[in-house]
């Protein structure tokens, strides 16, 4: 007994002073023989990570996983107990300290779940071994996937890898050190949560002096507690194809700029736009469009495949989706192919049915539905509706989840995004409350249904524990509204068409240099729908006023620019002191490389990747980060 005491006491002693720290954290340590597997965690160099093969490849330490812990040179040595079934190694950085070339302390604190990646092969695990896998899991080669974040950061594939430490290479290290403060430092953001509002300007959601200006007091009291961007400004008209833009960087089709109202067609992927190779080129789509259709290619990405590839948790939280079973066809990634599949009709001839708001019916047998598939965007990607299990898990209504995810930090996505109903998102009615002017379900609409939306929403949000611990909230709108600019009228060659032509200005961000992409044009008149003279009124033309040739009229799209107009975007945080103005111009696609460089993704996705895109995350904008 006393043998057994010693032996305890010493084994007490030993733990005290870190000997046995490789025997801790989460799982084996190897002890008990197989292939030794060796690298470096480097940032300078890590201390104390623990470091295991990731057996179940969930981007997790888990128990039962060879593991070991580093030295104060990052050095590790496992003993692969698992037969080789491991894909990458990973290191939890949590508890762990940096060191300088020295042996220093560095100071740095890791946030409680940060973690590097690195593919079997490569000899250390670092911010950049971690981007590497990310792509890979896109579906890159290792050697594809080197080359392309070799060109992010701006050096040669094989100066990539490495210990930058040593080897020279500071804009490696830089892109390292960058990482590690933005990402896994205490000061990382990593919930972020995005509110889509509808067809607004700057100065009427922000402003003083717009005829609805004073509709929306509660979301002008936020502005103190923020950052506003004033010059932000949407990518284009007349809302899907913003939605598109901000989530997978790509720009505009025929189908996509006209919210896809026609048959709900797929684009056809006709390669990589000569100019941008990570742009789309459309083909012609079964609505007969050239450089039209409505859904990507599964080789085309949003930025919730890079959060799944990233091992983060992602979410589309969309109001009133599944109200009505019959009009929207599931409660969970509802999109009109699934639809007319659930209904029993043909997919292939699908039409969007949710155009339009529902209104209740006055028996109460019929459910009020004002979700709007054209503001969720991520449906309209291959990449999620090919697996619907996973689609799903993330596409989902809003009231039956959103507040039940933000009780705890385990259940809170590390990205949201939130589309209101067709009303609270300001698209339907004018605000006022006017008979005859507010929304199919009797709100006001406008500004002012803005308003009570986020008068509940931003509360449950900023009260949950990952917006405390380290959230952000950014509330855009899809596109501006044009002003000093009315509707204009052409007639045909022939005399038989009168077509009303309504403008959008398409206004861009200043410095933005926003491009066109290659499915559309600019200027360029886009024809919506055509009506019988009979029906010109429909159009608010009178038939009377019209020259007797007429046997039609059009109303369409006169696209004079390439972007969407001034929209402005207010960010709030518990890292941001509020009160903040800037003025820099940013849009959509800004906000969308921002978001990858703040979840550390090892790719930009489409246009995102514009150099000369300016950074949202700033220090400027996010103060106490």
């Amino acid at each position: 007994m006393k043998k057994i005491q010693s032996r305890r006491g010493a084994l007490a002693m030993l733990a005290s002073i870190g000997v046995l720290a490789g025997l801790s954290g989460c799982g084996s340590n190897g002890s008990d023989g197989g292939p030794k597997v060796t690298g470096q965690v480097l940032g300078s160099y890590i201390q104390n990570a623990a470091v295991c093969l990731d057996v179940n490849n969930n981007g997790r330490c888990d128990q039962g996983e060879p593991v070991a812990r580093s030295d104060a040179q990052g050095k590790f040595s496992i003993s692969d107990t698992s037969k080789g079934s491991w894909k990458y190694i990973v290191a939890d950085l949590s508890g762990a300290t940096e060191n300088d070339a020295s042996g220093k302390n560095m100071g740095t604190a890791f946030n409680g779940t940060a973690t590097f990646r690195s593919p079997r092969g490569v000899g250390s695990v670092s911010a950049i071994t971690t981007q590497l896998s990310q792509l890979i899991d896109s579906g890159l080669s290792q050697s594809d996937a080197q080359t392309q974040l070799a060109n992010k950061i701006g050096t040669t594939p094989d100066a990539l890898l490495g210990d930058f430490n040593t080897n020279g290479n500071t804009l490696v290290k830089a892109a390292s050190d960058q990482y590690i403060a933005t990402v896994v430092s205490s000061k990382a953001i990593k919930h972020v949560w995005v509110i889509v509002l509808e067809n607004k300007s700057a100065e009427s959601t922000y402003g003083t002096t717009a005829s609805d200006s004073n509709q929306d007091p509660y979301l002008k009291s936020l502005m103190p507690q923020g950052t506003f961007l004033s010059n932000y400004y949407g990518t284009g008209h007349v809302s899907l194809d913003n939605y598109i833009s901000m989530v997978s960087g790509q720009p505009s089709t025929h189908d996509t700029e006209t919210d896809c109202f026609q048959l709900w067609s797929d684009i056809v992927d006709a390669g990589n736009d000569s100019a941008n190779p990570k742009v789309l080129k459309a083909g012609t789509d079964a609505n007969g469009h050239a450089s039209g259709g409505c859904v990507f290619p599964a080789r085309v990405q949003h930025i919730g495949n890079q959060m799944e590839q990233a091992k983060l948790t992602w979410r589309s939280y969309n109001e009133d989706m599944g109200n009505d079973l019959n009009r929207d066809g599931t409660r969970t990634c509802s999109f009109p192919r699934r639809t007319a599949q659930l209904a029993g009709s043909d997919p292939a001839k699908a039409v969007d049915g949710t155009q339009a708001a529902q209104a209740p019916s006055a028996s109460g047998d019929v459910a009020g539905d004002e979700y709007a598939t054209r503001h969720n965007p991520f449906p309209y990607f291959h990449s999620t509706i090919d697996d619907l299990a996973n689609c799903d898990a993330h596409v989902v209504n809003l009231q039956d989840n959103l507040a039940t995810d933000l009780q705890s930090i385990a259940t809170t996505p590390n990205f949201s995004f939130i589309t209101p109903n067709l009303c609270n998102d300001g698209h339907d009615g004018d605000g006022t409350g006017a008979a005859g002017k507010g929304c199919k379900n009797g709100q006001p609409g406008g500004l002012a249904s803005i308003d009570a939306f986020l008068k509940n929403t931003i509360p449950l949000i900023q009260a949950s524990p990952a917006y405390k611990q380290d959230g952000l909230i950014i509330i855009t709108t899809d596109e501006g509204v044009v002003t000093g600019l009315t509707p204009t009228t052409s007639l045909s060659a022939d005399g038989t068409t009168l077509s009303l032509l309504e403008p959008e200005m398409g206004n861009q961000c200043p410095g933005c240099n926003q491009q066109t992409g290659p499915n559309v044009t600019r200027p360029e008149q886009v024809t919506m729908s055509t009506l019988p003279v009979a029906q010109a009124a429909l159009l608010g033309i009178n038939p009377a006023t019209l020259p007797a040739s007429v046997r039609s009229v059009s109303i369409a799209l006169n696209y004079l620019g390439v972007g969407g107009d001034q929209i402005g975007t207010l960010l709030l945080s518990p890292f941001i002191k509020g009160g903040h103005v800037d003025g820099t111009g940013y849009n959509h696609y800004a906000l969308l490389r921002s978001l990858e460089d703040n979840f550390g993704i090892g790719s930009y996705l489409g246009y995102a990747d514009d150099a000369s895109l300016k950074p949202v995350f700033t220090s400027a904008n996010i103060d106490n980060r």
